[in-house]
């Protein structure tokens, strides 16, 4: 159903270029798609193992909710019986066991701990929907610092292979486009100007480069080649998007902590006082001039004369009321940045369109157009530079929304809860 905010594979790939002080290292790689590379980080990521620990810690607080308190043995051993009967010693007098009973306790703590246990599973699932968001700006940041570093050395080769004819007067073919030394001059700065854009556009690449690998977890020398940058597919209708917006797992999470800490409170009340405990005991003494065994059943419950333990249940009415709240401000912002990315992602792809029918193609065949003029000796210099730099910084601006749109398909993903791994949205 969301299968269509996954990024195209389909087209040329751009090589993933290592800078010279790591070209004698580099290794040849398979080609990076997005999927891969969400693969790739969900495998290694310690994040994840976070997720997994507090998971595995709610858990172990389910399994502990449910037991019972252990039982107390009592024994007592005195010289009564020696003194009554005259017979001296000590003696075994008591024995018995004593078990506490939780009564209602035991359910109202197995109903909170099993909501906790649900949210740490969901907070576990908007992790790794955070993870893969991570993910994408980085791997969307280094398609672009490719594409641009490409793009910056096509520009460098064009402006080098313009011609520099200066030949004397005497000797110039009248079918020779010459230059004057203004526009020599002119055209070694717009080689410097491709050079130096070449240089930045380099250096950003490494970072972008830098942070891929790391972030997925690389060796250092580890080549790296990437599917291109491709237009965004349009996203469903929003209603559509919106209508299992309650099952997003920040959500989920929310509204299970929500639900723990309300559970909290009758556990809370359940705690107050000390669990009454039913005993029985066998005890030996001294009646009508012989030792007799006497059986004792005994049942022990606390008195609430001076502490009333209110304490606990009003804090836990207050982390209630505070979960209730933080949940009504997630489901507030959740659906206004749904709606955001949604409206952001339909305008940059309407963006794209437009740029590649009414910029990106004028200004290739005005760049084509001025070259042939400019050889022919039609136009002039400044003509050639004003539509060499049209058509290349077109093509960057170009590189940059289809970015930007890529990215706003990553956060329209993470909104609603899309899995860039199954294609899904994640329960």
């Amino acid at each position: 159903m969301f299968d269509s905010f996954r990024p195209a594979v389909a087209g040329l790939v751009l090589v993933v270029t290592l800078l010279p002080t790591f070209s004698a290292l580099a290794q040849e790689s398979a080609v990076w798609t997005l999927e891969a590379s969400v693969r790739r980080v969900l495998a290694t990521a310690p994040e994840l193992r976070v997720g997994d620990a507090e998971v595995a810690a709610r858990a172990a607080e389910l399994r502990q909710a449910g037991s019972w308190p252990n039982p107390s043995v009592e024994l007592r051993a005195d010289d009564k019986l020696g003194q009554e009967d005259s017979r001296g010693g000590t003696a075994l007098t008591r024995a018995g066991i004593s078990q506490p009973l939780p009564l209602t306790r035991l359910s109202r703590q197995r109903t909170a701990a099993e909501a906790a246990v649900r949210g740490a599973e969901a907070s576990r699932r908007s992790q790794q929907l955070q993870l893969e968001q991570e993910t994408a700006r980085a791997f969307y940041a280094l398609q672009l610092a490719t594409a641009r570093f490409k793009l910056a050395q096509d520009r460098l080769a064009l402006a080098v292979d313009y011609p520099d004819r200066s030949g004397g007067r005497a000797n110039r073919d009248p079918l020779v486009r010459y230059l004057s030394p203004l526009e020599r001059q002119r055209l070694a700065v717009l080689r410097e100007e491709a050079q130096q854009t070449v240089l930045t556009a380099q250096r950003e690449h490494e970072k972008a480069l830098i942070g891929f690998r790391s972030l997925l977890g690389l060796p250092p020398d580890t080549a790296a080649t990437l599917v291109p940058i491709e237009p965004p597919a349009a996203p469903p209708a929003l209603a559509e998007l919106e209508h299992g917006f309650e099952f997003h797992p920040a959500v989920v999470a929310a509204r299970q902590e929500a639900e723990s800490a309300r559970a909290a409170v009758a556990v809370a009340e359940s705690q107050r006082f000390v669990d009454p405990a039913l005993g029985v005991f066998r005890e030996r003494d001294f009646l009508n001039g012989a030792r007799r065994d006497v059986m004792v059943v005994e049942l022990t419950v606390q008195i609430p004369m001076w502490n009333l333990n209110r304490g606990p249940v009003d804090k836990a009415k207050a982390e209630a009321i505070r979960a209730q709240a933080n949940l009504a401000v997630l489901e507030r912002d959740a659906a206004s940045r749904l709606r955001l990315s949604y409206i952001e992602l339909t305008r940059l792809i309407e963006q794209i369109e437009r740029m590649r029918a009414s910029l990106i193609a004028p200004a290739r065949d005005l760049f084509d157009l001025t070259r042939r003029a400019f050889a022919a000796g039609e136009a002039n210099i400044l003509a050639l530079v004003d539509a060499n730099n049209t058509w290349f910084d077109a093509q960057a601006r170009y590189f940059e929304v289809l970015k930007d749109g890529a990215l706003a398909a990553a956060s329209l993903r993470l909104a609603i809860g899309q899995s860039v791994v199954t294609g899904e949205v994640m329960p």
